[in-house]
């Protein structure tokens, strides 16, 4: 099985359960490069996606998803890590993530809410508004890791 439909199987229930938007295998392979993964014996257990939103020096974090298996243990935290390593290294000033649930999670992790206005003006037009979102971003720096 290869990457791309890795990604999808572990974000499948997640998908379900209306907590990530579905994607398609195309889209996931095409943007494959975005993806950080974390494996545990050689199982796929956590990925998040950064894509750029080609303004702003922002990223977007999208489609973060840790299977049920070894939630509680610390996998989100190190996957975040991760990725705002990744987002240091394609030179993000900030990310920011849309997310309906895990509110808490963001703001213990750093991250600050923000409003609809504060995200790149190519980012604000594909809001949807029926999914009631929150905002939240965070600045990329080295301390920040």
């Amino acid at each position: 099985m290869n990457t791309a439909q890795k990604i999808l199987e572990l974000i499948a229930p997640f998908v379900k359960e209306d907590k990530i938007l579905p994607r398609t295998y195309a889209q996931i392979n095409d943007n494959i490069n975005d993806f950080v993964l974390l494996e545990q014996s050689g199982e796929l257990v956590a990925c998040v996606g950064l894509k750029n939103s080609q303004e702003g020096g922002m990223g977007e974090i999208y489609a973060l998803a840790v299977s049920e298996k070894v939630q509680n243990q610390g996998i989100s935290t190190k996957l975040l890590n991760k990725v705002m390593q990744k987002a240091l290294a394609d030179n993000f000033s900030k990310v920011f993530a849309l997310s309906r649930h895990n509110a808490q999670w963001f703001l213990n992790q750093g991250f600050v809410k923000m409003e609809i206005s504060e995200l790149p003006k190519n980012r604000q037009a594909l809001f949807d508004h029926q999914r009631n979102s929150s905002i939240f971003f965070k600045i990329v720096s080295k301390e920040n890791l």
